[in-house]
């Protein structure tokens, strides 16, 4: 059976550089053949985030690296401000809660960005509190909200503020140091372009005085990040606790040299921004409309709404794996039997899978349900301009 074309909020189909890169034989995790590889890839993620903060590249998923940061960060009964519009946004107020915090949501309806002002209001009412807790790219919704507003009204109460950046850092711009973001995480296998298994955190000075000022006997050992700080600081070649995944390692810096060497970065964003456009403009001549007002898009993942005369999602979904070998993903929560999620990260931000899927979408409607669609209606994004 042929493979499919991955075009999912994640994991991605990478680049043929990349892939080879993860291909080779494991390097121990020290030495003069390792040790070049990662302060490389340590100084170019730090070029994505746009900061001079530390940053702890863990082997971990995304969520392990937000468990590794609420854990350091905050402690047991910490009051905590949490932006809720979305899954994800759920996502991270499951692990705030699994640390015992005292959670604030500041409840929003899926699809819309968050809501300053209502936060704003809300921490007026409120003291003793710890820090203010934003997804900036929920791929459940495939929404953005606006971290850098969130980030100013946590400088307006003076209060740490934790950007959950999983599917945004490397997507688009997100200065760290000029928004002041305290915690920042991401993983490997969204925008940053490689497989799944490294999650990378950025932490600022004020988090480090925060988190050396909490108890930490509820962090656990690994997910300690005190712990891989005196590490940094004793070693910058082997700052880690463990055996890292130096695989997966090679694989994010040959990933990273293909963006920073190959596209640039304003290249990659832009690349991303022409993607969403594209697919956008495509389901939207097919009358399967994206749920998300354009401007506050995900630059990642795109939420449809299925065409009006279509009986679920699943048909959709399903025929286009079978019949032109593209796989997408339901959406989530209660957005599930009704919408579609299609992610343009890696390959799938590319003419290559997003004409493909367009067309098997337009085949599916005139196979299917009989529509009268002329070929090629959905390539108007394509043909404006033409990315890889």
């Amino acid at each position: 059976m042929t493979r499919p074309k991955l075009l999912l909020p994640g994991p991605i189909d990478i680049w043929e550089e990349t892939l080879e890169a993860l291909s080779r034989q494991v390097l121990p995790h020290y030495g003069d053949d390792f040790n070049p590889i990662w302060l490389e890839t340590v100084s170019m993620v730090k070029e994505i985030f746009q900061t001079e903060n530390d940053v702890i590249i863990m082997t971990a998923p995304g969520s392990g690296a937000l468990d590794a940061a609420v854990a350091s960060l905050f402690e047991p009964q910490d009051k905590v401000f949490a932006v809720n519009n979305g899954p994800f946004a759920g996502r991270l107020i499951e692990i705030l809660n699994a640390y015992n915090c005292e959670v604030i949501p500041i409840d929003g309806e899926w699809g819309l960005p968050g809501n300053v002002d209502k936060m704003r209001q809300a921490l007026h009412h409120h003291t003793n509190v710890a820090g203010i807790a934003v997804v900036a790219n929920d791929t459940g919704v495939g929404v953005r909200n606006p971290v850098e507003a969130y980030a100013e009204l946590a400088r307006e109460f003076d209060l740490p503020i934790f950007v959950d950046g999983v599917s945004a850092m490397g997507g688009y711009d997100i200065p760290v140091d000029k928004w002041g973001l305290d915690i920042a995480v991401t993983s490997s296998n969204k925008a940053l372009e490689t497989a799944p298994g490294l999650g990378i955190i950025s932490v600022s000075d004020r988090a480090w005085d925060i988190i050396n000022s909490k108890n930490k006997a509820h962090r656990g050992w690994y997910y300690d990040l005190g712990r891989w700080k005196q590490l940094i600081d004793q070693s910058p070649t082997n700052p880690y606790p463990t055996t890292q995944a130096t695989s997966l390692i090679v694989s994010l810096h040959a990933s990273l040299k293909r963006i920073m060497e190959k596209e640039t970065l304003k290249g990659h964003w832009a690349r991303y921004a022409w993607a969403q456009s594209a697919v956008r403009t495509g389901l939207r001549a097919l009358a399967c409309h994206p749920v998300v007002a354009d401007d506050a898009a995900s630059y990642t993942v795109t939420t449809f709404r299925i065409h009006e005369d279509m009986r679920s999602v699943g048909e959709l979904r399903d025929y286009l794996i079978a019949h032109h070998g593209i796989m997408v993903a339901n959406a989530m929560g209660s957005f599930e039997n009704r919408i579609l999620r299609a992610g343009h990260m890696g390959k799938a931000g590319s003419q290559e899978y997003i004409e493909p899927f367009l067309l098997g979408v337009e085949d599916f409607l005139r196979t299917v349900y009989k529509k009268d669609i002329p070929q090629g209606l959905s390539l108007e994004g394509l043909r404006e301009t033409t990315k890889q």
